[in-house]
């Protein structure tokens, strides 16, 4: 039986803080929940619009949604260090 040695092999694991995970995780969820829910701004209607939350619109979704994705990419890239 002959057996194959390999001294170089790269690391497939890496640790990740349970709290960190669980934050990413949090964070993408709600931006899943904020683009699922949003609506466009238009027309906008000045009474019931103007007290809305920007992530109640496509274009705060979407804003919220891109910052979550370059947060989350960060903090992964960072543990792969």
């Amino acid at each position: 039986m002959d057996f194959l040695c390999f001294f170089n092999m790269e690391q497939n694991m890496v640790l990740i803080n349970r709290d960190d995970l669980k934050g990413m995780i949090r964070h993408m969820n709600r931006a899943v929940g904020y683009c699922k829910n949003a609506r466009s701004s238009y027309p906008f209607d000045p009474q019931t619009d103007i007290e809305a939350e920007p992530t109640e619109f496509y274009s705060g979704a979407s804003g919220f949604a891109l910052g979550t994705l370059q947060s989350v990419i960060k903090q992964l890239e960072y543990s792969l260090e």
